[in-house]
């Protein structure tokens, strides 16, 4: 009896590790991998790295952007290759710190990549709808991330 609780024991240890280190978010590659989908008159600027935790609980996570005069942005969101949809939101914040209505309105998926563009100047506000994972209700968590590339060009 003692056999069998040690090879489950083990067998559990190994289970959780391997999942852990399949759960890293892998940035260096993730940001070699969107690279590639930039549009080649467009710069490469930097990226965004917004790390989280799926768990029982959904979460809303905001990124701010600044979007400098005279230049016209292309943003690429890369994941982690999680399988839940993450909401991804867009809003531009108005001079009274107000948002205003979403400018976009997508979600990302394993090995999905989503571009936008941002013509004008000014403060944006990018939110993720983070969800509940599979298995939340067993106790499961899932640490991902989401990153976002930032490109541009003079106008």
């Amino acid at each position: 009896m003692k056999h069998i609780s040690f090879l489950f024991s083990t067998f559990l240890f190994v289970f959780v590790f391997n999942a852990a280190l399949q759960a890293q978010c892998k940035v260096s590659k993730i940001v070699e991998n969107g690279k590639l989908e930039i549009d080649p008159s467009y710069l490469y600027d930097g990226f965004s790295l917004t790390n989280f935790t799926m768990d029982a609980k959904p979460k809303r996570m905001q990124v701010k952007f600044t979007a400098l005069k005279g230049q016209h942005y292309k943003l690429y969101f890369c994941n982690s290759g999680y399988t839940e949809e993450v909401k991804i939101s867009i809003f531009k914040e108005e001079k009274d710190g107000k948002l205003s209505t979403d400018l976009l309105g997508d979600v990302t998926r394993k090995d999905q990549f989503i571009e936008f563009s941002l013509a004008k100047s000014g403060n944006y506000i990018i939110e993720y709808g983070v969800p509940i994972t599979e298995n939340a209700e067993y106790g499961m968590t899932k640490n991902e991330c989401l990153v976002m590339l930032i490109s541009y060009k003079t106008k």
